[in-house]
């Protein structure tokens, strides 16, 4: 049964890290309106970024991510260099022939970038503007701490602005493996293994 995430984790909160009262919801409860979604508010079109440094399995993350939300008839736009991407309008279609054969390259397909542009609220409203142009209704941000800090100011701005339908999720990759809530994030056991060789 396929799945949508329905509620934000609230990292700000007293209690830390939290999930809403139910993570994910059935299409079946959505075509029935349970949980207060509507099939209007479906996902059709995701953006894909990597962000920060790069980890080992970013690439395979990537393709995942496509292969899953192609299966489910969901669009993929690949952002290339990271929050940057957005902001400059750096982007490529994402299909299954794009994400063949890319697991066992090094780095991460879509390059990566930090952003200092994007951490100010003007270079979020240019990214929002290119959310709107691309027709996003939600974003994959592969990355470490900071990906996740900009994940989350770009998701408060667009809910306060009034794009409040884009949805943004993390995937947690970094050799740190410093993201709350993880056991291992991506690239921290090739990292180890790499160092003890």
């Amino acid at each position: 049964m396929s799945h949508i995430f329905s509620e934000d984790i609230d990292r700000d909160s007293k209690e830390g890290y939290h999930q809403g009262k139910s993570a994910f919801l059935s299409r079946r409860q959505l075509s029935n309106n349970e949980g207060g979604f509507s099939m209007d508010q479906q996902i059709h079109r995701i953006g894909v970024l990597t962000s920060g440094g790069d980890a080992p399995g970013m690439n395979a993350a990537v393709r995942a991510v496509v292969r899953t939300a192609l299966d489910q008839g969901i669009s993929c736009v690949g952002i290339r260099r990271g929050w940057n991407g957005l902001i400059t309008s750096d982007f490529v279609p994402l299909d299954a022939s794009s994400v063949s054969h890319i697991i066992d390259k090094g780095g991460t397909m879509l390059y990566t970038a930090r952003s200092e542009e994007f951490m100010t609220e003007e270079g979020r409203a240019k990214a929002l503007a290119t959310c709107k142009l691309l027709g996003l209704d939600a974003i994959v941000a592969i990355g470490g701490d900071g990906t996740f800090r900009g994940a989350l100011a770009l998701s408060r701005q667009a809910a306060a602005s009034g794009y409040g339908s884009l949805r943004v999720a993390g995937i947690p990759a970094t050799i740190d493996n410093d993201i709350g809530c993880s056991h291992y994030t991506i690239g921290f056991d090739t990292a180890c293994n790499t160092a003890v060789e």
